[in-house]
């Protein structure tokens, strides 16, 4: 494998005083600054619409063009008339049915909804539930304090018999 030689850099040109100077803005110039400056725009725009790669370019053509005639005093106006533009022209198109632009669906598992069968149960335990909470407690508290009550006395009862 031969090696082709380097060229050596370009001098730089110290001879030319207008070299880091912008260049003259021109009608032509100023026209694409703003037609690029919409077009980006526009293409962002089409870029997240459910169309067939060629009708998006061709929109974006047909807008351009039609931006071309009155772009506006500065980049901001040619965007906002570019969009205007490009929105008159989707409006005649009618989108494809399965394509139609929407948020993501997201199918998880639903939870079924509670639902009483019998009402008479709810019924029942609506009336008797206070009832069976007071006994619930009688039978976790004071039938303990019951119980060790009776064993102390039966305790005493058997100690007092014992003795003569």
């Amino acid at each position: 494998m031969k090696k082709t030689p380097h060229e050596p850099p370009a001098p730089e040109r110290r001879c030319t005083p207008d070299l880091l100077q912008p260049p003259v803005e021109t009608p032509a110039m100023l026209l694409e600054i703003r037609l690029e400056s919409a077009g980006k725009r526009m293409a962002a725009y089409l870029r997240h619409l459910p169309l067939p790669e060629r009708s998006r370019h061709e929109l974006a053509l047909a807008a351009l063009t039609a931006l071309a005639e009155d772009p506006g005093d500065n980049a901001e106006q040619a965007e906002a008339r570019g969009m205007k533009i490009l929105r008159a022209l989707l409006a005649g198109q009618t989108p494809a049915v399965r394509a139609v632009p929407g948020p993501a669906l997201r199918r998880l598992h639903m939870q079924p909804e509670e639902m009483d069968r019998r009402p008479w149960v709810r019924t029942f335990l609506r009336t008797w539930r206070p009832l069976w909470n007071m006994t619930a407690f009688f039978l976790n508290t004071s039938l303990i304090d019951f119980l060790l009550y009776a064993l102390l006395l039966a305790g005493l009862r058997v100690m007092d018999l014992q003795l003569p």
